[in-house]
């Protein structure tokens, strides 16, 4: 009693610190338990990682290539392009790059330049083999007109196979020949109500190769340039454009920029053109008033001359004179702007309203000067106001005179805002696929999956109770071992050898002599001889625990009879030898059950010749008796027991015992179950005990080698 008081206080004495390591885990991410079930999945884990890395490579093989190459532009805001001289302020409006960016991703420069590249002309290689071994051959075509009425997904595509580098055929419909031609020609045959033509500027093959012949819309294809095209300013407020495309072939993707880039161009010098022949017809229609003016204002000065005589001005008149009239001539070249923005904006616009507010500032500017000349002689006055009138009618005539040459320049010069600094050139390393940034997304990915699909098989497979001290503190019951998984159970190869024969230094079997301490000092000591040895369902391993249980025993010098109550198994494949139910029967004396028995560690009886009711059986006195015989004969009875959950035969079996253990495999059942179970176990047996089978290694890395240690 001693013995087993002092296990019990030992094992209760350490439960409430236990469990609250085990809340304290369940509360915390555990690195190291993260790299131990990694660790003991790494094959599936490498397996994935394989499977991430062959994923990778096939990506990098199957995407095919995309070049990339680049515009620089440079939008003159100020010099609006005049290469002559400096353009009056009548011309003078602003154009910021926002402004450039939108109008190069306009349709009408897109649209331009996907008929002038073909782009919505495709001719697709088809082949899985040349593709995988980026061995696919080109096709490019100039013309390509397919009957609207075939254009259809419903109806059969068009194909073109490469007979050689000059030479093809179109294939339609089911894969029949509907025509033959050669590179450069230009081929035009009647087919459904219209006209099917083709002409193919390069065709490079290395083998036949066959192509599907796709035509698309140009306001799609369009659109699909449009967001294919990255148009940005080079920094903040530079005015320089840069313009990148990308294209699976090199010089396409150069092609294609360099004609979005002289289109553009093109575009830009035409609209300023065009605005510079606007402003020449404005000009050149107020020219006639405005000479008009100027003869009057001087012949008005002639006749005053003549009339007053000469008259000299003071020096305070003449600089008067010039301030009123510049602040004049600056308030007419105003006014012909604020007419000329008339046509292209309205009053509230901001353009307007500035032109408005510097007209303000300017009349109050000529009011004060007017001020200033009424101090004068009424002589000189008169005198100031027809210089002033002449000088003002003079600048204004000899501005538009000027303004009237330059855009006289800038509509036959070609001139625009917009220069090419960088044209597209031809890079040969293809900007995509990304090998590296493929490969390792591949690997990291295979990584995830595999250690996702590892933690939902953990989670799966271990939804029960694992904590030793959990059971303790729920049920009451002691636990008094953990046994772990071994080497030889993961191969599958411990159901038909005894561990503790074969590897007696494996860390499981040191478990089961710790158990085996336990159970000296809890029953044997006591005077206990018969052990059952019982679990919650098959495959808990309690044929295990009670085989190597009784050879540890044996060789502490011990008699030791294992007796297999299972009376319910399958007895397929097994040989007729006589066991337990031959002794119940009394078919059979125990020394020739003992005789025949294939197990020579210890003493054995096995199950028998096949019963068909082993619960009458193992309740009746026949078998009381037996076991009550084999107690004087005897320093321990190990029986295994039949599935406590299944069947009444194991509490029949414990009835006849002095201690039971009940086996359960770690992770596998609920609190609810074990309880049960216990439950079912107490009507039986008073004493019993709880052994936690098939557990994980309890630290990563374990640095105790017990095979290091042999005695």
């Amino acid at each position: 009693m001693n013995g087993k008081q002092q296990v019990t206080s030992t094992t209760n004495s350490n439960l409430e610190p236990n469990y609250a390591k085990d809340i304290n885990k369940d509360d915390e991410i555990d690195l190291l338990e993260i790299l131990k079930v990694l660790r003991e999945h790494l094959k599936l884990l490498f397996f994935f990682i394989f499977i991430g890395l062959c994923t990778g490579v096939f990506l990098i093989s199957w995407v095919r290539e995309q070049y990339s190459s680049d515009v620089l532009l440079h939008i003159d805001s100020k010099n609006k392009g005049s290469a002559v001289v400096e353009m009056g302020a009548l011309f003078d409006v602003e154009s910021p790059a926002e402004t450039e960016i939108r109008l190069i991703k306009s349709r009408k420069v897109l649209a331009s330049v996907v008929l002038q590249e073909h782009l919505n002309l495709h001719a697709i290689p088809i082949g899985f083999k040349n593709r995988l071994l980026k061995k696919e051959g080109r096709m490019d075509l100039t013309l390509l007109n397919i009957p609207e009425v075939l254009r259809t997904e419903e109806q059969e595509p068009f194909y073109a196979r490469a007979i050689s580098s000059d030479e093809y055929e179109i294939l339609y419909p089911e894969g029949q020949v509907f025509l033959k031609g050669k590179v450069g020609e230009t081929y035009r045959k009647p087919l459904a109500g219209d006209t099917f033509a083709i002409s193919v500027s390069r065709l490079i093959v290395e083998n036949e190769q066959k192509f599907l012949l796709v035509q698309n819309s140009v306001f799609q294809t369009t659109k699909q340039l449009k967001e294919a095209l990255n148009v940005v300013e080079d920094g903040k407020k530079t005015n320089i454009i840069t313009m990148s495309y990308e294209h699976r072939y090199a010089d396409k993707a150069v092609s294609v920029l360099n004609t979005i880039a002289n289109t553009y161009l093109r575009q830009n010098i035409e609209m300023r053109s065009a605005e510079a022949e606007k402003t020449l017809a404005f000009l050149e229609e107020q020219m006639p008033a405005v000479k008009k003016k100027l003869d009057s204002a001087e012949q008005a000065l002639t006749v005053y001359r003549y009339q007053a005589g000469t008259v000299d001005l003071s020096a305070e008149a003449k600089v008067t004179l010039e301030r009123q009239v510049n602040l004049k001539t600056q308030l007419l070249t105003l006014e012909q702007q604020l007419q000329e923005n008339a046509r292209l904006y309205k009053e509230d616009h901001p353009t307007m309203q500035a032109i408005i507010q510097q007209q303000e500032r300017l009349k109050q500017e000529i009011k004060k000067e007017e001020s200033t000349v009424k101090k004068l002689p009424m002589t000189q006055q008169e005198v100031m106001a027809l210089q002033q009138e002449v000088s003002i009618q003079n600048g204004l005539y000899t501005s538009m005179l000027n303004n009237i040459q330059q855009l006289r320049v800038v509509r036959v010069g070609e001139l625009g805002n917009v220069r090419v600094v960088d044209y597209a050139e031809i890079t040969p390393i293809p900007v995509k696929p990304k090998k590296k940034i493929i490969l390792l997304g591949a690997l990291i990915g295979g990584f995830l999956v595999g250690c996702g699909l590892i933690f939902l098989k953990q989670m799966l497979v271990n939804r029960g109770v694992s904590s030793s001290s959990l059971v303790e503190r729920e049920t009451g019951a002691s636990v008094y071992a953990k046994v772990p998984i071994t080497e030889m159970g993961k191969k599958k190869q411990i159901e038909h050898v005894v561990l503790a024969i074969a590897d007696p230094h494996d860390y499981a079997v040191e478990k089961i002599r710790s158990l085996r301490t336990a159970l000296e000092f809890s029953f044997i000591d006591n005077g206990g001889k018969v052990l059952a040895v019982t679990g919650i369902s098959s495959g808990d391993g309690k044929s295990f625990i009670s085989t190597n249980l009784s050879v540890l025993f044996k060789q502490m010098n011990k008699k030791v009879l294992l007796i297999d109550c299972d009376l319910r198994k399958n007895y397929k494949n097994e040989k007729k030898i006589k066991g337990l139910s031959d002794l119940l029967y009394e078919n059979a004396t125990l020394e020739e059950v003992l005789k025949e028995s294939s197990f020579p560690h210890c003493d054995y009886v096995g199950r028998g010749l096949r019963t068909t009711m082993p619960s009458e059986l193992l309740a009746s006195s026949k078998f009381t008796n037996v076991i009550a015989s084999l107690r004087d004969q005897y320093d321990l009875i190990v029986i295994d027991t039949p599935p406590l959950n299944y069947f009444s035969d194991a509490q029949w079996v414990c009835r006849r015992a002095d201690f039971a253990l009940l086996i359960m495999r770690s992770g596998a059942y609920s609190m609810d179950q074990i309880k049960e179970n216990l439950k079912l176990l107490e009507v039986a047996v008073e004493h019993k005990a709880i052994v936690i089978n098939q557990c994980k290694s309890e630290s990563f890395g374990y640095a105790y080698d017990v095979k290091k240690y042999r005695g």
